[in-house]
């Protein structure tokens, strides 16, 4: 009897974990610049560079990134900023983690604080939430098929399975200008420049990954002019780019993560020979997994009239994808200033940095509620400060469709702010708008058995003698005619002859068969 096998992979989740760390530091301000009078807003990233897996544990290195603007305590209240970058070098205990698994951490910043220790330095507490999640693929050998063995005898079944293709960590560059308009003065001082991602888009053909999208860059400077206070500017810059994937064609999928790891900025005179021309670089990090999606013929067992045939069975997990999509909502606030603060003669400029509180999958749907960590720069309505900041929290509650999903699988969400609009209402009022986006990935581990192996033996004669020659068999609940056929060893064709049965797939509990012994 000749066994035909097939070797298959299956991705297998090994765990998540997560842990906070604090992170604790001081900024100086550089003997070139002046005294800081008041803090004025903050900016803050926590990026991760590097993953390094071992035995239950993996190494993550990556920094945290701090720019800082002030009001300093000269004559003229100018506007300042300094910048901070540290390293972060730590590691999360996993069991079961091993060296060449594919590991994927992620940072997030839960909270930060800050306090002015004097007029050149600020100390910073931040606490950051670091999670791992690590994936191995199982090789698996199976029986799929019988040679000398009627189809008929042989019980088998399609199942989908998502099989990954890929495991991507790679970059790409986006390089452009950003040039004044017209109605703003020359640039003095980069004060800060700040390029997000939006509207991604993800496209798998020919041995390519395509990435294409926005990069919505907003910045601040000093302006050459004594009336210029600060100025504000958003530009809006498509990009581009392609990744190899070696076997990733039309109809794959890719659970794709993108994070603005670096930029630089040089400014240059234009053809006026004024400092109006802003080139900028940015480099794109890209985290993916590219699966496709198969069918696998499993044997879910197997009989023969002539040989006892006992099958071994291993219990394994199939993953199947159930849900990948992305969608945007938006989030509507009018924003009221404290009491404490001077009021506004105009916003400058809206940044908010969405999070997450809870996600809870039910059934075709997933549940997120979170905040948006909101602040505003604006022109104060006093002499003493000319200009002010006002942070707030903005709480949202998202209901995703997620059709298929149950309770019982494993849900990954990520949230993030694609657009920013206000609008000023009163000197104390300002409506703030965000179009928040939503990556969603539900992952069903369905368990079944495959057989690894089959014994054959002789049928026992003395028990097959024993056997009555004509057997009227009452159907129980959970028979199917296979079943049946295999109990008795006697082939399928026959009982369904025997009995006049027209549609095999259909036998009802009570119903009584007529089953012959085999060579009767």
């Amino acid at each position: 009897m000749e066994f035909v096998k097939e070797k298959v992979f299956l991705d297998q989740s090994v765990g998540r974990e997560e842990i906070q760390i604090m992170l604790e530091g001081d900024l100086i301000v550089p003997d070139v610049k002046p005294d800081m009078a008041l803090l004025l807003q903050t900016e803050e990233k926590i990026i991760i560079d590097r993953t390094e897996p071992s035995t239950d544990r993996v190494n993550y290195l990556g920094r945290l990134e701090i720019s800082i603007l002030y009001v300093s305590k000269s004559m003229d209240k100018s506007v300042h900023s300094i910048s901070l970058s540290r390293s972060v070098d730590d590691f999360i205990n996993l069991d079961g983690v091993g060296k060449d698994m594919w590991v994927q951490a992620k940072a997030e910043i839960a909270n930060i604080d800050y306090r002015v220790v004097n007029d050149r330095k600020v100390n910073y507490r931040a606490v950051v939430n670091v999670s791992v999640a690590a994936e191995k693929s199982d090789a698996h050998e199976m029986i799929v098929h019988i040679h000398d063995v009627p189809e008929n005898q042989l019980l088998k079944s399609n199942i989908n399975i998502n099989r990954s293709i890929d495991h991507i960590t790679d970059r790409f560059m986006v390089k452009d200008q950003i040039n004044i308009s017209a109605n703003k003065p020359n640039i003095r001082d980069v004060l800060q420049v700040t390029p997000a991602i939006t509207n991604q888009d993800v496209r798998l053909m020919n041995g390519q990954m395509n990435l294409s999208g926005e990069l919505l860059v907003t910045t601040l400077y000093r302006g050459d002019t004594d009336a210029s206070l600060i100025e504000f500017m958003e530009t809006i810059i498509p990009y581009n780019g392609s990744i190899d994937v070696s076997g990733a064609k039309d109809g794959m999928f890719a659970d794709v993560t993108l994070q603005v790891l670096d930029h630089t900025t040089t400014v240059r005179p234009d053809d006026d020979g004024e400092d109006r021309v802003l080139d900028i670089e940015v480099s794109v990090g890209v985290t993916a997994k590219v699966y496709s999606t198969e069918t696998l013929s499993i044997l879910e067992d197997a009989y023969s009239i002539n040989q006892k045939l006992t099958p071994a069975k291993t219990l394994v997990r199939i993953p199947r994808m159930v849900c990948l999509n992305r969608n945007q909502t938006p989030v509507k606030e009018v924003v009221q200033l404290s009491q404490t603060l001077p009021g506004m003669l105009q916003v400058f400029r809206v940044k908010g940095h969405a999070y997450m509180d809870d996600v809870k999958i039910l059934d075709d749907k997933i549940i997120v509620e979170g905040a948006i960590n909101t602040d505003i720069l604006y022109v104060a309505e006093s002499d003493d400060t000319p200009l002010a900041s006002y942070r707030t929290v903005i709480p949202y509650r998202q209901v995703i469709e997620a059709k298929g999903a149950r309770p019982n699988m494993r849900v990954n969400v990520d949230a993030s702010i694609d657009h920013v609009a206000f609008s000023m209402l009163s000197p104390r009022e300002t409506e703030v708008r965000f179009q928040l986006a939503f990556n969603t990935q539900v992952v069903e581990e369905e368990e079944t058995s495959i057989i690894s192996h089959i014994e054959a033996a002789e049928i026992d004669a003395e028990a097959l003698s024993s056997q009555a020659s004509m057997t009227v068999y009452m159907v129980q609940s959970g028979d199917t005619l296979w079943k049946i056929a295999k109990r008795f060893n006697t082939p399928l064709d026959e009982i369904i002859a025997i009995n006049d049965i027209e549609q095999p797939s259909r036998v009802f509990t009570g119903q009584k068969l007529l089953i012959l012994k085999r060579g009767a």
